[in-house]
């Protein structure tokens, strides 16, 4: 490569440095089933990390599946991505409860947290059975940006029926994060990376 063209090629990996990485989604579509026992699987950049158990699917592959007691598959996940992201979206299908008995009044059991460190950053709570069905998508808001990890996991229900153990179930799917963005570089930074590679070239030419 010549001289200009190194320059020129230096200038745009500057440039280049100034946007936002795009999206990345887990889709889970190589996940094994538990057999392989797995404690954390990689995909587009996002690392997973299993919490009490082998992360795994159970039944129908491409589902990361979950249950909150009782089993040695996890109960949750840890998904990480090397720096700090903002936490958009996942989605999951909840297959209901084990109860003996009907149930007393039932408490959040499906939490999301987002961590920047070992310090709280954001917190969601839902209960499972208000979502099952079909596969429901959950956005997340603003509330989960700038973390190191986004945790998702089930807790086993408090209340006055006896429930199975496991209790809770869902299959989990197609979480999407946003990855490190570096710093934009001021429209002065862009204009100095200009002026630099035309000071490049004209020193390039004078030689020639």
């Amino acid at each position: 490569m010549s001289a200009l063209g190194r320059i020129v090629r230096a200038g745009l990996l500057v440039a280049m440095s100034a946007v936002g990485a795009s999206a990345a989604t887990m889709n889970f579509d190589n996940l094994p089933d538990e057999g392989a026992q797995l404690g954390s699987y990689s995909e587009n950049g996002i690392v997973a990390t299993a919490l009490g158990g082998v992360l795994a699917y159970e039944g129908t592959p491409g589902f990361a599946h979950l249950d909150d007691s009782g089993t040695g598959l996890a109960y949750g996940i840890d998904f990480t991505m090397g720096g700090l992201f903002d936490a958009v979206e996942f989605s999951l299908t909840s297959l209901g409860y084990d109860f003996w008995d009907p149930p007393g009044p039932l408490s959040d059991n499906l939490i999301v947290t987002g961590f920047n460190g070992s310090s709280v950053v954001s917190m969601a709570g839902f209960i499972l059975s208000d979502v099952f069905g079909a596969t429901q998508t959950f956005t997340l808001g603003s509330a989960f940006s700038g973390l190191t990890s986004l945790r998702i996991e089930l807790i086993y229900p408090v209340n006055s029926a006896y429930c199975g153990a496991p209790c809770g179930h869902l299959d989990l799917d197609y979480v999407t994060l946003n990855g490190p963005a570096a710093v934009p570089l001021p429209a002065s930074g862009l204009f100095l990376i200009g002026a630099g590679l035309g000071l490049g070239a004209l020193r390039l030419r004078r030689r020639a």
